[in-house]
């Protein structure tokens, strides 16, 4: 990459970083997604009897948990955390709805 484009690139990153990424509402966005994904976590790692009969058997309770809820898009894992832990709407994320 010659030198012109490296630079104009180097630009474009710090202005996502400064502007977007570590902007105050993108890093309460990204808490969050990280509390709702704790919490399911822990809720199935407590109740393992809920996770599904397609995840491994043989895996120990947190390694189920964990790639239960990593296999879970957005949406379902919020609309999860507010039918199983009655999760309050003011924790979502903007853009999160939840359906039924």
């Amino acid at each position: 990459m010659d030198a012109t484009y490296a630079s104009a690139l180097s630009a474009l990153r710090s202005f996502n970083y400064d502007y977007i990424y570590n902007r105050p509402d993108s890093i309460a966005q990204g808490r969050a997604v990280i509390d709702v994904l704790t919490a399911l976590v822990d809720h199935f790692i407590a109740n393992p009897a809920m996770l599904p009969s397609s995840t491994n058997a043989e895996a120990d309770p947190v390694t189920a948990a964990v790639t239960y809820v990593a296999g879970m898009t957005d949406r379902y894992a919020f609309d999860t955390a507010v039918r199983l832990l009655d999760w309050p709407a003011e924790r979502r994320p903007l853009g999160i709805d939840v359906h039924g």
